[in-house]
């Protein structure tokens, strides 16, 4: 009887074994269904001149998250995005850090996108032990203010502005240059790098000065007409500003070539927005473009698929909060004890992150990216072509 009886017995203790199995994993999945968000800011420009670089750069951020969470997001813990819009006003800018800052939640910041911007809040997110991670904002003493919260994926002005003289001295031959900036932290901070690395190189420079509220330029381009220079160096934040400047230039029968540097890298604002005037001008990218990396590809057809055409700094946007994500997940193993310090300490320690960008990313003990590169490209039958690749390392970096 006893030796009948050992099968039902066994029958009876796997059934029990299998009951407690369904029910830990019931348990676990409704522990993580039960566990609270994490938060990430994403400040930017989402309103006024420069909101389509903004806009992309916040919808490249949404699909990083979608895709994190898709994939159990961090240990369990989905993400959740606060959107913050500075319109790349330095007073918004505090307005943001300081809301950002108040949220206990907010782990880390993707953004802000401009260097004034940047340099604005960089005290509030400094007292709250906040670590932001900007995109596109490039103005060298970002990262020489002793902060340590800031980190930023893109090369510096100074490596930037350097690579641009380099080209118009090496490439173009140009001996006499007409600088023409907006005042903005970005773009005199830009026109200051290049105009000393082109003095230092023997050639001639002149510069002047316009508002990023201007619309008429005749009075600038009339002086530029009258010193017969053989480029003209847009130090502009707004591709649409340039756009139309170019136009003017043309209208007023000036026949120079233009240049500028990265926040111009604009197809449909630059390119389109001139009416084909801007054929044969040459800008500067701090990185590749992305539709040349194989590994971008995907993303790009799923970003353009959703919201149409991508503007300049939707690549970085994605790779920066990838790189944010990442870091929150090496932060703790028990996700409930992530908080800003271990995240800005994992986001430092970030070393040949491969993503989209076409280079391991890596930061140095500033903040600064490590391993990129400054690309010109030239305006080409309605299309960025590359024509220069330069290292991005800066003196004493």
């Amino acid at each position: 009887m006893l030796r009948n009886l050992r099968p039902k017995a066994n029958v009876m203790l796997c059934g029990v074994l299998v009951a407690a199995l369904l029910l830990l994993v019931g348990t676990a999945a409704l522990a993580a269904k039960d566990l609270p968000p994490i938060k990430i800011g994403a400040a930017g420009p989402y309103t006024g001149d420069v909101s389509k670089i903004g806009l992309d750069g916040l919808n490249a951020i949404k699909m990083a998250v979608e895709e994190a969470n898709a994939a159990g997001g961090i240990g369990g813990r989905m993400i959740e995005i606060v959107e913050a819009d500075d319109a790349a006003d330095p007073s918004k800018a505090i307005i943001v850090a300081e809301m950002l800052a108040m949220d206990r939640n907010v782990i880390g910041v993707v953004g802000p996108m401009n260097s004034a911007t940047v340099q604005a809040a960089l005290p509030t997110y400094q007292r709250a032990g906040l670590a932001i991670i900007s995109q596109s904002a490039t103005y060298p003493k970002l990262t020489e203010m002793g902060y340590n919260i800031m980190f930023r994926i893109c090369p510096r002005d100074d490596a930037q502005g350097p690579a641009a003289a380099r080209f118009i001295v090496e490439e173009l031959k140009a001996e006499k240059i007409y600088i023409i900036d907006d005042k903005t932290t970005y773009g005199q901070g830009l026109a200051d790098q290049v105009e000393p690395a082109l003095k230092a190189a023997g050639t001639e420079v002149l510069r002047g000065q316009i508002d990023m509220a201007d619309r008429d330029f005749s009075p600038i381009l009339t002086r530029v007409k009258a010193a017969e220079p053989d480029l003209v160096y847009l130090g502009l934040a707004n591709p649409a500003q340039a756009a139309s400047l170019i136009k003017q230039a043309a209208g007023l029968g000036l026949d120079v070539t233009f240049m500028g540097g990265d926040g111009l890298k604009e197809k449909d604002q630059l390119i389109d927005g001139a009416g084909g005037l801007a054929e044969g001008m040459y800008v500067t990218s701090i990185g590749k473009d992305i539709r040349e990396v194989p590994e971008a590809q995907a993303f790009i057809e799923k970003f353009e698929a959703r919201y149409g055409a991508m503007s300049v700094f939707g690549g970085q946007s994605y790779e920066a909060a990838n790189i944010l994500i990442d870091a929150a997940r090496r932060a703790a193993a028990d996700p409930m004890a992530i908080n800003r310090n271990n995240v800005r300490e994992a986001i430092s320690k970030t070393s040949g992150y491969e993503g989209i960008l076409g280079f391991p990313i890596g930061f140095d003990s500033k903040g600064d990216v490590v391993g990129a590169s400054i690309f010109v490209y030239q305006v080409q039958n309605g299309e960025f072509v590359p024509v220069a690749e330069y290292s991005a390392s800066v003196s004493g970096n």
